[in-house]
């Protein structure tokens, strides 16, 4: 299998190490580097540490990047989400292949654009949803659409995590994440950027799985967790899908940060997603990660906590994850992504509805039908 070049715009979104990591040290990664732009110095120099032994060249302006390799054709957007739509917006003029991070964008209005602009655009957008490439999420989607759980009854899906603004500032700046600063409710001292902004998944997982689409949602966040935080640390989330469906969903920063010499993912527990589906005929429940879990006493460094056991990830294809399903969709080898720009912006599309429930303290109503210009 040939990788894909690509240029990486940004390292300020937290995957995007990931992704680095990747290509760095993974032999048969599906796409191969050519360049990274990010104009923080502090950065950089992770992006530098991460590439280090790779032949990649950095920049610190993004467009400089894109005039200077004109013959890549794939381009990562890892920046603020503020930024995403004016990167989308240039890539499509230059008729790149695009892979975004989570978030294409949160301006309605922008994401109408996005729409109009690709309607018939022959190159690759996928959206970074990765979760449709999970097993126990796949399985779920294969027992909801065959009909075996019957008449889907009730959905609950928490995404639930620690707050990454203690490791990466910028995803604490309402304006960066959000693209603009809007209080959480009239009068409010913290804004619209959080752990909502952050957390597409349980929209996008819902309308994947179950084929339906989101009727009405009622929200509500009350005082922050974390009250030095500028964007909300929490939320609570309920409505109707299509046929009346109930469902609640959970995107808090829930899961409190401790005081650790070194911080890893799986522990302290720091992020999970737990899907819970019942139907008139069965009830499927499972968490992404599927570890062992445990409380742990007063002896301990991090006493009286729910903690993971470090149990190893199943080893995957690299054909079976995101960027393996972008490099083929570029490659021409698969017709669609996996998850789509439209799967992103109907995702962003609930949860300005959520946010909007917040701050009206009413049910919003969704029209029926998808996003305009689809």
């Amino acid at each position: 299998m040939t990788p894909i070049k690509i240029l990486v715009a940004g390292i300020a979104n937290p995957h995007i190490p990931g992704y680095c990591r990747g290509f760095a040290n993974t032999p048969d990664y599906p796409w191969q580097i050519v360049a990274l732009a990010e104009s923080d110095p502090g950065r950089m120099a992770m992006a530098q540490r991460l590439l280090a032994g790779k032949e990649v060249k950095f920049y610190a302006d993004w467009r400089t990047m894109l005039d200077a390799h004109p013959e890549v054709e794939a381009f990562q957007i890892g920046s603020d989400n503020k930024y995403h739509f004016e990167m989308f917006r240039e890539c499509i003029a230059r008729g790149k292949h695009i892979y975004s991070t989570k978030v294409p964008t949160m301006d309605p209005e922008e994401g109408e654009e996005l729409l109009k602009l690709t309607r018939d655009y022959p190159k690759t957008i996928q959206v970074e949803l990765e979760l449709h490439f999970r097993p126990q999420f796949r399985y779920a989607r294969e027992l909801v659409r065959s009909g075996r759980l019957g008449t889907i009854r009730a959905i609950y899906l928490s995404n639930v995590s620690q707050s990454p603004c203690n490791y990466f500032p910028n995803w604490g700046d309402p304006e960066l994440s959000y693209g603009k600063v809007v209080p959480i409710r009239p009068g409010a001292d913290y804004f619209r950027g959080g752990a909502l902004t952050d957390h597409p998944h349980p929209f996008d997982m819902i309308r994947w799985i179950t084929g339906l689409e989101f009727a009405e949602v009622c929200a509500v966040s009350a005082k922050n967790q974390r009250s030095r935080l500028k964007v909300e640390d929490h939320v609570a989330i309920t409505g109707k899908l299509e046929g009346g469906v109930p469902f609640f969903i959970n995107p808090s920063y829930s899961n409190l940060e401790e005081k650790v010499p070194t911080r890893r993912l799986l522990w302290p527990k720091s992020l999970e997603c737990n899907l819970k589906i019942t139907g008139d005929k069965g009830y499927y429940e499972t968490d992404f990660f599927d570890k062992p879990m445990y409380l742990v006493g007063k002896d301990y460094v991090s006493p009286d906590r729910l903690i993971v056991e470090n149990a190893p990830r199943p080893v995957r294809n690299q054909s079976e994850t995101l960027e393996g399903s972008f490099a083929a969709c570029v490659r021409g080898e698969r017709a669609t992504p996996e998850s789509s720009l439209r799967d992103g912006l109907e995702a962003v599309k609930v949860m300005n509805a959520a946010y909007d429930a917040i701050y009206s303290d009413e049910t919003v109503y969704l029209p029926a039908g998808k996003c305009k210009e689809e």
